[in-house]
């Protein structure tokens, strides 16, 4: 039962990713329907524009895509401002490619390990140390795979970005010796650095980096062909900037652990590239 919540999480997340493709009137499997055909009231669907437009004249966010669906149909799909403001202002449209951020952990590398589980390929309880010895350093070789996902291992929430700049073999090296900041099992700390030692333990039981199983054992069955870890030369233009580059423009760089994808500029150093989902649109 609890994998199954894994995988029905994934379905449903990702599942929303297919209803903004297009403004036509009917979607694969979702049609748009006016908003009283599944009890909704059009007059309070039509606030939705005001707050979202103060919250764009406040500066709070360059523009946003609002859907609403109930019983398995669209009733309200509407993009507001702009998808990028810098260097040059672009549209926000129905079909912009979000970056899933965090939604990350559970939709791709939470459900490979319930997959790799569900093969009989590892067991929550086994030390993470089995896999990665080297991980078992300063304390950490009784920290089990079950704690990485409950974000109990002790491990802290996030090390230096620096720790990430030359490269994936020395940034696991030193994960690899990192101290505790809790004793595993006794306390819940948030932990990207957790899920970025899952992510390598996928690996390092598949024999595929992350994106690579994701897309064959998630994504692809469910029919997901816009949904991954980097967008395509082909979508690169409907994708939305996460942050500010360093020469002013908006294109999506790499941050922290490098795990936002880099749609705009071949020139950008390859930090862990594969950790982080773009939600693609399926067609």
């Amino acid at each position: 039962m609890k994998n199954s919540r894994f995988f029905l999480a994934a379905i449903l997340t990702l599942n929303c990713c297919r209803l903004l493709h297009s403004t036509e009137p009917t979607l694969p499997g979702l049609p748009k329907v006016l908003p009283h055909e599944v009890g909704l009231d059009a007059a309070k669907l039509a606030r939705i524009d005001a707050v979202v437009q103060e919250a764009i004249d406040q500066g709070r966010l360059p523009g946003a895509v609002v859907l609403v669906l109930r019983h398995a149909k669209i009733g309200f799909c509407k993009a507001y401002g702009c998808r990028m403001k810098q260097p040059h202002e672009s549209p926000m449209t129905v079909d912009t490619l979000f970056d899933l951020a965090s939604l990350t952990k559970p939709i791709a590398t939470a459900t490979a390990i319930m997959i790799l589980l569900n093969q009989e390929k590892l067991h929550l309880e086994d030390p993470v140390s089995h896999y990665l010895p080297m991980f078992g350093q300063n304390g950490k070789d009784k920290i089990t795979i079950g704690q990485l996902l409950l974000h109990t291992s002790g491990l802290m929430a996030d090390n230096p970005v620096q720790d990430y700049k030359e490269g994936d073999k020395k940034a696991f090296a030193r994960i690899d010796q990192l101290a505790l900041v809790a004793e595993p099992g006794k306390k819940f700390i948030y932990s990207d650095v957790g899920f970025i030692v899952l992510g390598e333990l996928v690996e390092r039981i598949s024999g595929e980096t992350l994106d690579v199983f994701a897309r064959k054992n998630i994504f692809q069955p469910l029919g997901l062909k816009e949904t991954g870890f980097r967008p395509l030369d082909h979508l690169s233009g409907r994708t939305a900037p996460t942050e500010k580059g360093k020469e002013g423009g908006c294109a999506e760089r790499f941050t922290i652990r490098a795990r936002i994808c880099w749609a705009e500029s071949p020139a950008m150093p390859d930090f862990f590239p594969q950790r982080r989902i773009w939600p693609f649109t399926p067609k």
